[in-house]
């Protein structure tokens, strides 16, 4: 079969990279080269042990307990590690040592696994997430739906934003996506890697484009029609691309013309039964296709003979509904198609022969009965059963039972026998501690100002607990044993839904780690209040605030309080106006005076609404107030500042020097955000900026400084919106 020069050339030289294993790299011992993983980890959950099957013996070589996974999970290696691959938990542990760390916790959803030259990749297309895990992890937040993946020979992840459309990247050593290309609105396709180069298959236009890093690369028409529905393989078949038209039953390897202008040869089709496939991947020069609902796999070799069986789990459970099998191409590019439970593997190699291989059978070493602890006199004791675990216990030895005392007779003269002193009965064990158990009911709510997670004290195991560690994507926090609630101000305006981890330390160690429920924000709450100023002063030791009322998002005004020093500290006054009055202040101390709406939702709960700040000091004498107002001003467009996000950040100066120059610079999230502008008051020390600042930072906290002749001055902070 011919090879195809054309779309960056790189057929000719794809049996050369199927047949490479060493690829360059960071190594071990082998400096300068990195290996590919031959063989293939499964999980077996009727058992709970994870099994090492030799992809070229299809033998059992290594096992290890994992009684933690969860039906359906995929195992995925890199050079050093495994990781089991459940939903809501992956589950690492040491190839070498066979030592199973601390779990991660993830999207309850199963991902889809890839393996690539020693690293290995985790996509939850749903979720959106993107986990490269190995030598440099990475963890990807790609903002919507994916399609399914392909990963290079050079261990390019590529995804396929299904919503968006954007074909993006992450090369091996990048911690974040590129999307360098974007599929026409309403076409429909497909990526897939042809020799060490990923292309996208558009089942639309029926063409296929090279991808590059700086967008679409080389394009060639293909020479059939191929339906919309059409599974795509996500490597090539001997430098074609392989494609299943489940409406036909029929499997097509497209190739595609060597140069531009040329004709391509006609499509090799292969008639299968028709089914509802819904995967399909290629070995190099075989193919397999499977459907999970009913577990129906179907293969093709390279010479084109068909094969059908049946990969549903042979073994029984408790599990209730249907576990699906499952596809994955390994690091060797053989395929592994797994039962549900893992009880059943089938291998295909790479010319697409399949072979069927138990997973945790007798022959595995996990199937040993007991022996007794005391042999019977008319059983002898069957030989051990030789498995490639090291060799257990078999026989107890035999219980050693006192000889009978002798019998004598005693003589006149001889004295009493005094009874031998018997030792003590020995001390009983010490104790010794572990580490604590998981905390129970634990539980989180959303809030404006991050949620709060709520638990009960967990089991101590010998030694006092000192500590409860919470932990989520991006950040972490400790809090004292005796808490039992925790406000993470971390996360406030995170969108989205999330989790939140805790565990608890003692001297030992950190125990089990137990995930929160969802957190996910269910109505809007208000907006931050607008233009907050001090209205009234000098009466000494108070002072009044006013302010403009904010939209009250999806809940029905309340009432409006008011905290000093922190937005969640315990309000000093509630009020159902656009004023409050403040007392049992000091004259000249600065205070930090905090004020959001509280509404309640359709479902009955408070809602605390976004704050807004304001710094003032009470004078105690009459004067005019100072006063630097910021807010969100009139919409414009500026570069990429567009509406409705896009508005001025509007300042207003009252009662500073006369005719005087003051420099205003924006904040945004406490950083510099534009270098800001010096203007002069008017002769009555006022001034309004409402055309220099545009902004767009939805959700970000925004206020301004004014530095110049009395200042410096800090304006209000408020939350910017959306016009």
């Amino acid at each position: 079969m011919k090879g195809r020069a054309g779309l960056a050339a790189v057929v000719a030289g794809c049996i050369a990279l199927l047949s490479v294993v060493v690829l360059t790299g960071a190594g071990d011992a082998n400096a300068g080269f990195k290996f590919t993983q031959s063989g293939h980890w499964v999980y077996n959950s009727a058992i709970g042990r994870v099994f090492h099957l030799d992809g070229a013996t299809r033998t059992i070589d290594a096992q290890v307990p994992l009684p933690t996974g969860k039906p359906g999970a995929q195992v995925v290696q890199t050079d050093t590690d495994a990781y089991v691959l459940s939903r809501s938990r992956i589950d690492k542990f040491g190839k070498s040592d066979l030592a199973v760390a601390d779990p991660l916790e993830v999207p309850d959803e199963q991902p889809i696994g890839m393996e690539s030259a020693g690293n290995a990749f985790v996509v939850y297309q749903k979720d959106g997430r993107v986990m490269r895990l190995g030598e440099h992890p990475a963890t990807v937040f790609s903002g919507g739906q994916l399609g399914d993946p392909v990963v290079t020979s050079d261990s390019t992840l590529w995804v396929h934003r299904v919503e968006q459309g954007d074909l993006c990247q992450l090369p091996l050593t990048a911690d974040r996506m590129s999307c360098p290309a974007s599929v026409q609105k309403g076409h429909k396709g497909a990526l897939t890697v042809i020799g060490a180069k990923a292309v996208f298959v558009d089942l639309t236009a029926d063409r296929v484009y090279d991808l590059t890093s700086d967008g679409f690369g080389a394009q060639v028409d293909l020479s059939n029609d191929i339906p919309e529905t059409a599974l795509v393989a996500g490597n090539d078949v001997d430098g074609r691309i392989a494609v299943l038209d489940r409406d036909q039953g029929v499997v097509q390897l497209v190739g595609l013309p060597s140069r531009p202008g040329q004709k391509a040869e006609p499509p090799i089709t292969t008639k299968i039964r028709k089914g509802n496939y819904d995967k399909i991947a290629s070995s190099g020069h075989g193919l397999a296709l499977l459907d999970r609902k009913t577990a129906d796999l179907v293969t093709v070799d390279r010479d084109g003979k068909v094969g059908y069986r049946n990969v549903a789990s042979k073994v029984k459970g408790s599990d209730t509904g249907q576990v699906e099998p499952s596809l994955i191409r390994g690091d060797d590019s053989q395929l592994y198609v797994e039962s549900g439970k893992g009880d059943q593997v089938v291998v295909v190699d790479q010319d697409g022969r399949a072979e069927p291989v138990p997973i945790g059978s007798p022959d595995d070493g996990t199937n040993d009965k007991p022996t007794p602890s005391t042999p019977t006199p008319t059983h002898k004791p069957d030989p051990p059963v030789h498995t490639q675990d090291p060799p257990t216990h078999t026989q107890d030895p035999p219980v050693h039972k006192p000889d009978p005392p002798e019998k004598t007779t005693p003589r006149p003269d001889d004295k009493p026998v005094v009874p031998e002193k018997k030792d003590p009965p020995p001390k009983p064990p010490v104790i010794v501690a572990g580490v604590p158990g998981g905390p129970v009911g634990v539980n989180a709510k959303y809030g404006t100002d991050g949620p709060t997670v709520t638990w009960r004290a967990a089991t101590p195991n010998g030694a006092p607990i000192t500590a409860y560690e919470l932990s989520w994507t991006g950040g972490s926090k400790s809090v004292s044993a005796g808490t039992r609630s925790t406000l993470i101000t971390e996360l406030a305006g995170k969108t989205g839904s999330y989790y939140v981890t805790i565990r608890a330390r003692n001297r030992v160690g950190a125990g089990p780690a137990v995930r929160s429920n969802q957190i996910k924000k269910s109505y809007a709450e208000a907006e931050s209040p607008r233009e907050i100023v001090v209205s009234k002063d000098g009466i000494s030791g108070q002072l009044t605030l006013a302010w403009d009322a904010p939209t009250m998002g999806d809940g029905t005004f309340v009432k409006y309080t008011v905290m000093i020093g922190s937005a969640t500290a315990k309000p000093r006054v509630s009020t159902t106006s656009t004023q409050a009055t403040v007392t049992g202040l000091k004259d000249g101390t600065t205070y930090l005076f905090y004020v959001r709406a509280i509404t309640r939702a359709p479902n009955g709960d408070q809602l605390s609404g976004k704050w807004t700040s304001l710094p003032a000091a009470p004078v105690g004498k009459e004067e005019p107030t100072r006063r630097i107002v910021a807010s969100r001003g009139a919409g414009t467009t500026y570069d990429d500042c567009q509406p409705p996000q896009c508005a001025f950040i509007q300042v207003r100066i009252e009662n500073l020097r006369a005719s005087t120059r003051y420099k205003i610079v924006p904040y945004v999230d406490g950083k510099v955000f534009n270098p800001g502008a010096t203007l002069e008051t008017d002769d009555e020390g006022q001034l309004l900026v409402d055309d220099r600042f545009p902004c767009n930072m939805v959700g970000s906290r925004v206020y301004v400084t004014v530095s110049g002749p009395g200042g410096p001055y800090k304006s209000n902070t408020f939350t910017w919106k959306s016009g």
